[in-house]
């Protein structure tokens, strides 16, 4: 056998070796720019409800509206989002705080791999009123 054809025999091997990890990291980085994308709409759901609660008048409930309705809009299962409001006052900040429990096509093959479930992802935002 020539020497020309060993190497090439060897990169094919190094090649079937490192294929399969470097899919695997590919995949991790599109599941990680989900989550992103994900705490950036929550994060914009989160300020809006914020801004809402100081309005004179606001309560947890419209705050709430506020923050369903981003979520929604965006694309988010509402069912899956949790929202902690409180309204403003005088000398008083609004805050809310947005949870979603994050869910992508990719879930099952990470929660095989490293054995976990979904993330949580939060975001919180506070407003001086």
């Amino acid at each position: 056998m020539s020497r020309g054809a060993r190497a090439r025999g060897q990169v094919l091997v190094e090649l079937a070796l490192l294929t399969p990890l470097l899919l695997l990291v590919v995949v991790g980085l599109i599941h990680l720019g989900w989550a992103l994308s994900t705490h950036q709409i929550l994060t914009n759901a989160a300020r809006e409800g914020a801004r809402a609660g100081t309005r004179a008048g606001a309560t947890e409930a419209s705050m709430r509206a506020v923050v369903l309705d981003v979520c929604r809009t965006a694309g988010l299962d509402t069912a899956e989002v949790t929202v902690e409001a409180t309204p403003g006052a005088p000398n008083v900040p609004s805050s809310v705080t947005v949870s979603y429990a994050f869910h992508s096509p990719l879930d099952a093959l990470f929660a095989r791999l490293f054995g976990g479930a979904g993330v949580i992802v939060r975001a919180q935002c506070v407003m001086k009123y």
